[in-house]
């Protein structure tokens, strides 16, 4: 186990897209660094169980009534197991009470703290909800708070204010993995069919919004194609139906990354976003982008001069030509490298309080 500090991961909530990413990337670190336990969905098991050189772990099945009412009903067994850790790192998890020597909340999703005007289902509202004010109560027990960025923190900061908790907030981004980034950019694009492409297809990511978008920069661009991945499930009819529309529901990470590289648009029309993984990876690999104004997207174009296309009024941000561009990202490496940063820090605010 890490000689430093004995951590205890919980990322038992999350098993698909930006959140999955994030869980193998700190496996594997932690893995070649000595260990650590972690908490994972039994549904990810034969994804992390490989990486058993130095870390163990303890798997959770799905329980949608625990998971909203009863989080962290299985700590107490695994306490039980390995003694108190020094750092108890939950992913979007309440902490429900004091578990490590330090106790850090990591936000995972940034609709936990905000739905106002956001398109959700009823029931994803009233689940969001609910896990808001769990977020918040839970905050008493919190040393250190996290989140990918400025805006969803500073959601979480004025929450915490209004009840006088106090707490060490700062931003632990993503990542990007440089041998996977590398491998793709010294190809050489592909320009067979020239196509634009969305990721995610949850009801806030206003899916049929990106596509009138596609339409409206088609002619221009002589786009044939707009590639959408995700669940045709939460897509509506007009946008499956659209004949310019390929549907497809998951891709290997490879063949993800090659699809934003050779694309002529990445176009994402999202309401919110923690800070979006596929949003990173286009402004790392892909040639043109359109993204939706909202805080965290503009964190993430803080650096760059961005035009505008408007559409029903609505402006968005476009760069062109993003690949000339120094996109100022870090690696996996790097976040976990901060990530003992942040701990010192708190530390040395704690010896000075």
């Amino acid at each position: 186990m890490n000689k430093k500090h004995k951590w205890l991961f919980n990322f038992s909530s999350s098993t698909v897209g930006g959140g999955l990413i994030r869980i193998l990337e700190t496996i594997k670190w932690f893995d070649s660094n000595n260990g650590s336990y972690f908490i994972v969905n039994y549904r990810i098991k034969d994804l992390v169980s490989k990486y058993n050189k130095n870390n163990k772990y303890f798997f959770v099945s799905d329980n949608k009534f625990k998971r909203l009412l009863l989080d962290g009903y299985y700590i107490p067994r695994i306490i039980d197991e390995i003694g108190i850790p020094d750092v108890y790192f939950s992913y979007g998890i309440p902490v429900f009470k004091e578990i490590g020597r330090i106790n850090w909340f990591h936000i995972s999703n940034a609709l936990t703290l905000k739905t106002d005007k956001i398109s959700l289902p009823l029931k994803t509202l009233i689940q969001m909800m609910i896990l808001k004010k769990r977020i918040i109560k839970s905050m008493r027990y919190t040393d250190i708070a996290t989140g990918e960025s400025e805006f969803s923190i500073n959601l979480l900061k004025q929450e915490a204010s209004k009840r006088n908790f106090k707490c060490h907030y700062d931003v632990l981004p993503n990542g990007y993995n440089i041998k996977s980034i590398k491998e793709i950019v010294n190809k050489k694009r592909e320009l067979l069919l020239k196509y634009a492409i969305s990721i995610g297809t949850y009801k806030y990511k206003k899916i049929e919004i990106a596509l009138e978008l596609f339409h409206h920069i088609k002619e221009a661009n002589n786009l044939k194609k707009f590639i959408i991945v995700g669940s045709a499930s939460n897509i509506p009819r007009s946008v499956i139906n659209d004949k310019f529309v390929e549907i497809v529901p998951s891709m290997s990470r490879e063949n993800l990354l090659n699809s934003l590289y050779n694309a002529e648009y990445y176009i994402s029309t999202s309401q919110i976003e923690n800070s979006s993984n596929a949003v990173l990876e286009a402004l790392l690999l892909s040639k043109n982008i359109i993204l939706s104004n909202i805080p965290s997207h503009n964190e993430m174009l803080r650096n760059f001069k961005t035009k505008t296309i408007t559409l029903n009024n609505i402006e968005f941000h476009t760069l062109k030509n993003i690949y000339n561009n120094k996109i100022e990202a870090i690696s996996w490496v790097e976040v976990f490298k901060k990530m003992f940063d942040i701990i010192n820090n708190f530390k040395q605010s704690s010896d000075l309080s």
